[in-house]
Order: structure tokens, then sequence, then C-alpha cells
């Protein structure tokens, strides 16, 4: 018993993690879900024929798929994820062996189309609700994701589960009841099934494939949009410094009416800059006179003063000189900075030496304003400007190298603007709220500061990271997609082709299934129908030969009485009576002897005693022949005929010239009597086919069609009733155009006139053939 088990345990474990990790691989976004569905209806099918097995061996492997898909994939597959969904593929498991037990115990679904129905239905659509509706409750814990909808995760995890098990299971059991098709219909149902499998797989990874090449698009699109709108914001912030720059490089003296009417048109850029600021260079000795100076000009009680380590302002230490903010714009809310000395600034933070050697323009870490109140981040923008000494302006008029320019310019002073970008930041996400958020940071130190947002999730989501080098500053901006997947609004493309890819691909294998369904229904009723045809041929062979029997026997009856008759007859006429009656007995003698032929052919046509040749001869010849002897024999009868040939009739066929005879006679005999015309017109017509093979068309009409109106409804009556029952000539024609391999019919023109045709199928000879044959016939001449 145990080595029956220990092969089903590990074919299952196998199968088990194959399916987990396949399906994780190919379902595109991979996810921790995807493995939910598809190894739930696999379990299912193992169930059915393995009983309790391949659950122990699920139980036993599940800790090591969830360590793979940690390993391989990243996955957070937790205790209460991985909990859930065993618990999800071992109840759809018993629930779908509950439901189909009876169709697969009693071996009743596939002996019928309508058990086939049922016993999809149930191992599909409805098996598969358990594990769909586990997958919600995954979906959340994975994606910490409570709001939102997981409509389409429902249903694509219920289409997975379905798919699989109207494949797999039916396979599974067709291998285990190999008695119920045969080996090769077993095959072909097998091959069709894994065909159709991975076409569907095909189609709908392609579509995964252009829906998540779409969505990455998307995000690639808006991380972009962010860099680019981002650097534009910054390098708008530069050039406004680098105007102000300009301007008191410019100038000799700027007064404060001057800075505040170019700071306007500056300021009017709708940039993040707070504040334009000028802060001159004050020796240690010129600081009393300068602070008098300037409160007199500023009508206020100006101080130098610097920022302390805990962030008040105080007046500033003797030093040897001092940077403090002496123009501001806009004053208004910004007094409270108005003589505060940028050299007070922390080294961390923004080292005015740094702005001094770089000449360009520095920022500096984000700190707190002392202007604003509110707790938002801000930042300095400085730069440096130097007047230029008789030396240096020798040397740029000159465009000598930069190098070579004597460091002997004096500091005037730096232009600084204080820069807040909450605002902007705040624009941008609003701009890309049903898209992407960010969060960023500046990462310049250890000591990391962020700018705006908080930590994103990124489960489930495309995420990606920009470095960005902002004058000095490292900023680390954190792009992710607002919502996962999971909870994404969808295309109604994504739409389309998962539901009319799950309903194609369930429609392909029932379309399959029934087949073989069907075919176990038709076995049954071909074994009955057999044996009926059996005991029917057996009945209708002893019939047959009772018929030839009575046939034969009464030819030799009857043969005797003619050949008497015939004797008597010849007797008369050399004894010199030959008048009317004696003519007429010698006509119906033989009426009667041609009567018994007939009856011979019929009765050896119809059991196969004769067969048709295919020798080849002068068909041309063999009309005029033939037309010749009817002229002859219609003009004792009064009647007429005519031989209408076409251009496509061959002068050389391969066909039996002897019964093509016989039925032109037996249906012109009964034309005359069908179509009640004593002058016809024969027309002959050739239809080819492949190769040489062809049919010859005989076609009877009446001469004067005007003059003869028959009732469609008598020649309908005619063709329902048998032509053969019209007359025994009939039944020849019938049964001589069977023989040749064609038919005969009648019908009515729109006219009223009525058409015999006949048909028969002939070879038209070849070159060798008709040279062969026209030898003969020349050797016949000589």
């Amino acid at each position: 018993m145990m080595q029956l088990h220990l092969p089903r345990f590990f074919i299952s474990a196998i199968l088990y993690l194959a399916t987990c990790f396949g399906a994780v691989w190919l379902i595109n976004p991979q996810s921790l879900v995807n493995f939910v569905g598809p190894s739930a209806a696999l379990v299912s099918g193992l169930l059915l024929i393995w009983g309790i097995t391949p659950l122990i061996a699920v139980l036993l492997v599940t800790p090591i798929l969830a360590f793979g898909l940690n390993y391989y994939f990243h996955f957070d597959a937790n205790i209460a994820v991985m909990s859930i969904a065993l618990l999800a593929i071992i109840l759809q498991g018993f629930w779908t062996k509950q439901l189909v037990f009876r169709f697969v115990h009693y071996k009743k679904w596939l002996i019928s189309r309508k058990h086939l129905f049922f016993f999809l239905l149930r191992i599909g659509p409805i098996a598969s609700l358990v594990s769909a509706s586990a997958v919600l409750v995954i979906s959340m814990l994975d994606n910490q994701v409570m709001q939102g909808t997981f409509f389409y995760t429902f249903i694509n995890t219920w289409s997975a589960s379905m798919l699989v098990a109207v494949f797999f299971i039916p396979l599974l059991l067709l291998a285990k009841n190999a008695e119920q098709l045969k080996l090769t219909k077993r095959l072909f149902v097998s091959f069709t099934s894994v065909l159709g499998c991975l076409a569907i797989l095909l189609l709908l990874k392609t579509s995964q494939y252009e829906q998540q090449s779409y969505r990455e698009a998307l995000f690639k699109q808006s991380k972009v949009d962010i860099e680019r709108l981002i650097l534009a914001e910054v390098t708008g912030v530069v050039n406004q410094i680098n105007s102000l720059s300009a301007f008191f490089k410019a100038s000799d003296y700027v007064s404060l009416s001057e800075f505040n009417l170019f700071s306007e048109s500056v300021f009017n850029q709708n940039s993040s800059v707070r504040a334009l600021e000028w802060a001159p260079i004050v020796a240690f000795n010129q600081r009393e006179k300068f602070e008098q100076k300037s409160s007199v000009m500023l009508q206020k009680n100006f101080q130098i003063r610097e920022r302390l380590a805990n962030g008040k302002m105080t007046l500033a230490q003797p030093r040897s000189q001092y940077a403090p903010l002496y123009y501001i714009y806009p004053q208004q809310g910004n007094q409270a900075a108005l003589g505060l000395d940028v050299y007070s600034n922390p080294q961390h933070v923004l080292s005015m030496q740094k702005v001094i050697d770089s000449e360009q323009v520095i920022a500096s870490a984000p700190i707190s304003l002392v202007q604003d109140e509110q707790a938002r981040p801000g930042m300095l923008f400085s730069n440096a400007i130097f007047s230029l000494s008789e030396d240096n302006k020798a040397a740029k008029l000159t465009g000598q190298n930069k190098l070579s320019i004597i460091k002997a310019d004096k500091l005037l002073g730096f232009v600084v603007a204080v820069v807040q970008f909450d605002d902007f930041f705040h624009q941008l996400a609003r701009q890309r709220e049903q898209e992407v958020s960010f969060f960023i940071q500046d990462v310049s130190s250890q000591q990391t500061f962020t700018l705006f947002g908080q930590a994103l999730p990124t489960a489930n989501r495309y995420t990606e990271t920009i470095n960005m080098e902002v004058f000095s500053r490292h900023w680390q901006i954190n792009i992710a997609e607002k919502q996962p997947w999971f909870s994404q609004a969808k295309s109604w493309q994504a739409w389309a082709v998962l539901i009319a890819g799950t309903f194609g691909a369930l429609l392909f294998q029932m379309l399959v299934l029934m087949m073989a369904a069907y075919s176990s229904e038709l076995g049954q009723q071909v074994d009955i129908k057999t044996r009926a045809l059996i005991l029917a041929k057996e009945s209708s062979d002893k019939k047959s030969l009772a018929k030839s029997n009575f046939l034969q026997t009464l030819n030799q009856e009857l043969r005797l009485p003619l050949l008497a008759m015939k004797a008597c007859v010849e007797q008369l006429k050399k004894k010199g009576i030959n008048n009317k009656q004696v003519t007429g007995i010698s006509h119906a003698g033989s009426n009667v002897a041609l009567l018994l032929d007939t009856m011979m052919d019929l009765s050896d046509i119809e059991s196969g005693k004769i067969i048709a040749k295919a020798d080849c001869f002068d068909f041309y010849g063999f009309l005029q022949r033939t037309e010749s002897v009817f002229k002859a024999s219609n003009a004792y009868e009064g009647k007429s005929i005519f031989f209408l040939i076409d251009d496509s009739v061959p002068h050389y066929i391969n066909s039996d010239e002897l019964y093509i005879q016989k039925l032109l006679h037996a249906i012109v005999d009964s034309a005359h009597k069908l179509l009640k015309s004593d002058d016809l017109r024969l027309s002959i017509k050739l239809h080819k086919h492949k190769l040489a093979d062809a049919s010859l068309f005989f076609t009877i009409t009446s001469q004067n069609a005007a003059m003869v109106n028959v009732s469609e409804q008598v020649f309908a009556q005619q063709n329902h009733d048998e032509l053969a029952a019209n007359s025994t000539t009939m039944a020849m024609a019938v049964k001589y155009s069977h023989l040749l391999g064609g038919d005969t019919t009648l019908a009515a023109l729109s006219s009223g006139a009525g058409v015999l045709s006949a048909s028969i199928r002939v070879i038209i000879s070849s070159i060798e053939q008709q040279e062969a044959q026209q030898g003969l016939t020349f050797d016949i001449i000589d």
C-alpha cells in the first residue's frame, strides 16, 4: 500500500509546486494571489482520482512554496496569507469532489452530452468560486488596501481556476477510465485539449503583455513628467537668482527702491521663491556705522543678529566680517529675517565659504525659516557677488584662461533666495492624483530630510527612484503607482480579452468533450443499428436471392413457349402464310423475348453480376449509328428524333458502349410516353471534373415545346414516386444510368414543357488510346 501512495505523493507535490510557480510566472502582473486559482483546480482533479494523498502532499510542501515565493519573487508570503490560500485550495478540492462524486464514481460524466454539461458546470464555474472569493481576502492583506474594487481580481482568479479545471480534470479522468473511449479518440481529445490550452494561454499572455506594457508606459511617462517639472522649477529659481546677481554685478550701488523694483519684475515669474534677499559684506570696524545708517534708511532699529544652535535669534558676536540680510523682497512677512547674518548658518546646512569658492548658486539643506511660523521646510539658494579687480578685468577682456585669473576680487555680498517647494509639490501631486504618488528626500548627508510626502507602499505597484543633483544637494525622488494593479480601473479591452478568452476557451473545451460524449452516445446506437442492419441485410439477401431464382425460373419456363411460338410462325411463313395476324404474333413474341431479357438484365444488375466496362470507342461513330437506327425505327412508327451534339463532347471516350446504347433506347422509348410527344430532341453535352474524368448528359425534350404543356405537379409527382415505377423501359433507364455511374431525372421547364435527362460518368480517352482504336478500325477496313 505504501508503494502505491509514495509515487502519488511525489507526483502531486511536483505538480502542485510547478503549477504554483508557473502561474505566478505566467500571469501578469506577478502577484502572490496568482497561484491560488490554478493550484486549487489542480488539487481538485488529483483528489478525484487519488483521494487524500494529494492533500497531504499539499500540506507538507506549502512551506517550501512560501520560501520559494519569498526567495525568487520577493513576495511577503506570511503565515496568514498562506493559511488562507491553503484553506481555499483544500475547501475547493473537497467541494468539487462532493459536487461530481456520482458523475465520477459511476462513470457517467462522458456517457452523454447532458451529463457532460452538468459535470463541467460543477467542476468549473461553481467550484472555482471558492478560490476566487479567498483571493479577495488575500489581495487585501497583500496590498494592504481595504478600499477600492477587486472585482477584476475576482473574475481573473475565477477564470484561471475554471480553465485549469475544465482542461485538466477531464484529461485525468480519461487517463484513469481508459475504457470509456478508444485510444484514438482519447489521443485526439488530449491533443486537442493541450493545443487549445496553449492557444488560449498564448492569447491571454499576449493580452496581459499589452496591458502591462501600456500600464508601464503610463507610469514611465508620469515619472519623466515629474522629473522634468521638478528640474524646470529648480532651474526657474536659479534663473531668478542669476538675474538678481547680474543686476548687482552690473551696478556700483543698488538702492532699496531699485532692488525692490528689479525684484518685483523677477518675482512675477510664478515660481517657488518665497523671498529675494541681499546680504552685503560688513567689516567688524564698520558694524556700528552700518547699523546706524541702516536704521535711518530702513526707519527701524536695525541690528546684525545671528542664529543660535537652538534656532533663537540674538545679537551677532564680534568677528572679522558679517553678511546681514539688508534688502528683502517682499518685506511684508519677512521683517523677522532682517539683519540676520548669513554667516551664522550652520555649516551642515549651508557653508558660506563653499558658496564663495564655487562662484555658483549653492542650495542649503531644508531648514525652518525665521520668518515662517508654520512647520514647512524651506531652502536657501545663495550666490556670492564679487567686484572684479583691475588685473582680472584685463584678463577677462583679453580672454585668458580662467585658471590664470588672479583670485583678488572683492566680495561684495550674497544674493539669497528663500525657496519653499511645498506648494509646487502639492500642485504637482494633485495633477498626478489618479496616477502616481511621489516621496522626495534630501539625502546629501547622513541625516535625511523629507521635502515632500511620506514613504510609499510598493506592493503590486510599479516603483522607481530618481536621483537628482540640485546645486550641491542630492535629492532622492521615490515614485510609485497610487493604487496597486488589482484596484486600478481596467480598460474595456482588458475586460473584453479576459471575458472573451475565458468563455472562448470554455466553449472550445466543451465542444471537444461534447464530441467525445456524442461519440459515446453514438457508440451504443451504432451497436443497436448495426445489429438491426445485419438482420435487415440478411433478410434482403434472402429476398434478393429468392427474387433472382424466381426470375431465372420464370425466364426458363417462358422461353419454351416462346420458342415453340417462333417455330410455328416460321413454319407458317414457309408455307406462304404471312398475313397481318402472323406478323402480329411474331412481333408480340419478340416483345415478350425483349421483356424477358430486360428482366434478366435488371436481376443481374441488382445482384452485381454485371459490371460496366471502360473500353475506348468512337463515340461520334456510335451516335451516328444509333441515330440511324432510331430514324429507321421511327419512320415505321411515325415518330422522329433529332440528335444535337455539343462541341464539348469528345470523339473518343472510355465506357461501356453496349449499355450506353441500351440506356439511349430506354430513355427515348420512355420519353415518347412521359413527354407525350412523337418529335423529340436529344441534346448531348459533356462536363469535365478533374483530369480525364467527366460526365455525359443526355437531355430529351420535345421539338414542339410550345405545343406541349404538362403541369409541373405531374413531374413532381413522378419524381416523388420514382421514375422506375412508370414503365419497364424507364426502370431499365434508371438501372443503366446507375450502372454507368449517373442518374436519371424528370423535370419541367418554366414554359411547362417536360425534360427527361440521364447522366453517366465517362473517361475522356487519351491520345494513345485514340490512336490505338483508330489503328484497329483501319485494320478492320483493310
